[in-house]
């Protein structure tokens, strides 16, 4: 798969922390594209501060298509960029209630720390 550029605009807004009443705080690094104008692939390490006060890092991947990949285009407009952002921060959480049982993701994560 060909590595493709995270515009700036979609970067920051996936690299805001997030979470809610009920859940951990989630917070996105290291994020990256690969793929085509037609199937993506992003790929993240997932810091999670759970309410104990323990930390996870993991490693997740997730596909994006149809209008996911446009709103990945560097001349998106922002609020395609925010749109995504939420689309994937909520398949994280979704993820992380999920991961014991049937997690909804192509390929397993991987706990890195």
């Amino acid at each position: 798969m060909e590595q493709v550029t995270v515009p700036a605009g979609l970067q920051s807004a996936l690299s805001e922390k997030f979470g809610g009443a009920g859940d951990p705080e989630f917070f996105l690094s290291e994020i990256s594209l690969y793929g085509d104008a037609e199937k993506l692939t992003i790929s993240m390490h997932v810091s999670v501060a759970l309410n104990s006060g323990d930390r996870e890092k993991w490693i997740l991947r997730l596909g994006l298509s149809g209008s996911d990949t446009d709103a990945a285009r560097p001349d998106a407009p922002v609020e395609a960029y925010r749109w995504l952002a939420l689309m994937v921060h909520a398949n994280v959480i979704e993820w992380w209630h999920t991961r014991k049982t049937a997690p909804n993701i192509p390929e397993i994560p991987r706990r890195i720390g």
